[in-house]
């Protein structure tokens, strides 16, 4: 009996990975695109440049402490749906020892604080970056 279930499951579990979600944003639509307007060169006195390994940790420390597809519960406050928003939110990095990048994820200050302060939003990250991985988080 045992045998008769394994061949219909050995069968259907590839096809679980064609339910996977993308973890690619959304893209808008031809005709709101075709409306943004290119400068010829990003203007030197507001642009910023970030190394490359530094941008990788931060995007590997982000995806992991606010997923792009986590919603605020039904019901949310305003405070609630704030706190589900990555520009709620600064993110430090620096490079640490051993190819280790250490990033850090702060709720902005009086961004989301309608009444009371609130305590204890963020997480420190330690991001090996040439593994792309998550090596311990401190909350």
């Amino acid at each position: 009996m045992t045998r008769g279930l394994l061949l219909p499951l050995c069968l259907l579990l590839p096809a679980c990975a064609l339910f996977q979600r993308s973890s690619r944003p959304p893209h808008a639509p031809p005709e709101e695109a075709a409306r943004v307007q290119f400068p010829l060169d990003l203007p030197a006195e507001t642009r910023t440049t970030l190394p490359g390994g530094l941008v990788t940790a931060m995007q590997l420390a982000l995806d992991d402490f606010m997923p792009l597809d986590v919603k605020p519960h039904k019901g949310a406050t305003e405070e609630e749906i704030c706190l589900y928003q990555r520009e709620s939110y600064d993110v430090v990095a620096s490079p640490g020892p051993e190819g280790i990048t250490f990033v850090r994820v702060t709720l902005r200050p009086n961004v989301c604080e309608k009444y009371d302060p609130i305590m204890d939003m963020g997480a420190t990250y330690a991001v090996d970056v040439a593994g792309r991985r998550i090596l311990a988080v401190q909350h």
